[in-house]
């Protein structure tokens, strides 16, 4: 298909205008298009079609013209370039003149007035490296695909999932298809239509989303596109993503395709990981209802055949305490704060928790939370190093990708915080998670009759207990249930720390810490039913009372 633009170019000398816009027509028509010229050189002709409908999308301006009553050149030019960036702030501005001696802020003037490409006649060649008509062609393109001007790829996506259509108005379609476009030119693809899918929010304010295109050579891609406008977060992950695929098996992490962020389009930087095929976030698969086999099957594959191994190969003594390495950034402590604050009404009131001891809850997870201390227990008394090992890092049900089918496999994206960590980070994240997020998901998550069962699911869940049990059974439920079981019951074989029985009693203080941390992560999040989010606060007294009485006595 053939993208045909409108351009006005204005400059008195006729060879200026012919070799111009052949130099650019040649290299936009490489790439599909073509421009519809109208050449003038009166500059008083110029002021009457610039505000001709349909608008142009390009102006070509010089900006000196002769004048017949002195030898001198008049800058009329600058009054053409405000002129147009007044009248169609879409189009692309470029200016190219000789300029003179005697006028030296002539081109800083044009550039302030608002041209997007400001050059002397002399470097617009094939030999510059950054004035070429294929850069500046390139240039054109990309402004005109960036601000909707010209649609090359066409949106498909769910008008009625509020989540899609957020990114959408956030990001701007274009903005969105100029960012996968770039993704696909690093494997010489080009797509004319993409659907894209919603994930989660990523770090950073990261927006995160699949998108599937069938390319003109053939087959269909997939891409996991994190979109933000914060390139160092970014190359940051794309940095994770190529340690992680030299310490786990390949095939569980999703390779970056180029590995460094494409943008900027207007403001917005992405990156790009290539799936193999449609995948599911774990989350939505584990709310399909997949059978608790399956789920078990799946988690085998993440633990022992993906992160197990990696956790035991690169254990490590980190001369740091597990208050230390478990406990919250400081922003992080201002969202718990904030949190309890809010859900104190909650915790008292006989149709929420209905607790008796807010006083005492509150205040030990305010002491944890600021000072990192736990309940009644003297620093002295706290053992002075933990380990870590090599860890995802942020392992949590959307950065886990399920491909579906008979035997489903997975992969793992967002590597931000890949790297030495806690030895119960992991598995506490995760299993979080699904405590939070997956058990009872529905209309149940809205009322506090689940409170008392949420409470003791996650008693049960710190002291790996087999027998789990929530409010509803549904499939939902069911599937989260049968994670959780199997993660309890071969949590020993994961961690090296609880391994055997010595180490087990010496070290199971710091699981009960860390599902403790985890949780009350979960308390400030936006999208946490209210019940859900006191049972989380409360829940991670819990543990951090259970961790108090599980500390080894001291040596």
């Amino acid at each position: 298909m053939k993208h045909v633009i409108r351009g006005l170019m204005v400059d008195d000398h006729e060879k200026n205008r012919s070799s111009i816009s052949l130099r650019l027509n040649q290299q936009l028509e490489a790439k599909g298009w073509s421009v519809t010229w109208t050449m003038v050189g009166d500059p008083n002709e110029a002021h009457r079609l610039i505000a001709d409908e349909p608008p142009f999308d390009l102006f070509v301006i010089d900006l000196l013209f002769d004048r017949e009553d002195m030898d001198d050149d008049e800058a009329r030019g600058l009054e053409l370039v405000e002129r147009a960036c007044a009248v169609a702030p879409s189009a692309y501005v470029f200016v190219i003149s000789t300029g003179d001696n005697h006028r030296r802020d002539l081109f800083s003037r044009a550039t302030e007035l608002g041209a997007h490409k400001v050059l002397r006649r002399a470097e617009f060649t094939t030999e510059s490296m950054s004035n070429s008509p294929p850069v500046v062609a390139a240039a054109i393109r990309d402004h005109l695909l960036g601000n909707g001007s010209v649609v090359e790829v066409d949106v498909c996506a769910d008008g009625t999932d509020p989540a899609v259509q957020a990114l959408l108005f956030d990001v701007g379609k274009a903005t969105l298809t100029q960012l996968h476009r770039l993704i696909l030119e690093v494997t010489d693809d080009v797509a004319d239509t993409v659907r894209i899918k919603c994930l989660i929010p990523g770090a950073s304010g990261a927006s995160v989303c699949t998108t599937t295109a069938r390319v003109r050579r053939g087959p269909t891609v997939h891409h996991v596109l994190k979109v933000s406008r914060a390139p160092e977060a970014l190359l940051r992950e794309t940095r994770g993503v190529l340690r992680a695929r030299q310490q786990l098996p390949q095939r569980f992490v999703v390779p970056v395709q180029p590995e460094w962020p494409v943008g900027p389009v207007n403001g917005w930087y992405a990156t790009g990981a290539h799936l193999d095929r449609d995948a599911l976030p774990l989350r939505r698969w584990l709310g399909g209802g997949p059978a608790p086999e399956s789920v078990c099957d799946l988690f085998d594959l993440l633990f022992s055949d993906c992160l197990g191994t990696l956790y035991d190969a690169t254990v490590e003594d980190s001369g740091s305490t597990a208050l230390s390495l478990l406990g919250l950034r400081f922003q992080r402590q201002c969202f718990v704060l904030k949190a309890m604050e809010e859900l104190e009404p909650l915790l008292v009131h006989p149709r929420g928790a209905g607790l008796d001891d807010v006083g005492q809850v509150l205040a030990d997870v305010g002491s944890f939370v600021t000072e990192g201390r736990l309940p009644g227990v003297q620093e002295r008394n706290v053992p002075r190093t933990s380990q870590v090992c090599v860890s995802h890092g942020d392992l949590h049900g959307g950065n886990v990708l399920v491909y579906p089918g008979r035997r489903p496999s997975l992969a793992l994206i967002d590597f931000s915080e890949f790297g030495k960590a806690h030895w119960a980070l992991d598995p506490a994240r995760l299993v979080v998670d699904f405590l939070m997020y997956g058990i009872d998901a529905g209309a149940e998550s809205a009322f506090f009759h689940g409170f008392p069962v949420w409470r003791r699911l996650v008693a049960d869940v710190g002291g790996l207990s087999a027998e789990l049990h929530a409010v509803s059974c549904d499939a939902a439920t069911t599937a989260c249930l049968g994670g959780l079981g199997w993660l309890t019951s071969q949590l020993r074989q994961i961690c090296l720390q609880l391994r055997d029985d010595a180490d087990f009693r010496r070290n199971r203080w710091e699981w009960h810490l860390a599902l403790a941390s985890q949780l009350l992560r979960m308390c400030y999040h936006g999208d946490m039913p209210p019940p859900k989010k006191v049972a989380g606060l409360v829940a991670a007294h819990d543990q951090l009372l259970a961790a108090a009485a599980a500390l080894p006595p001291r040596e």
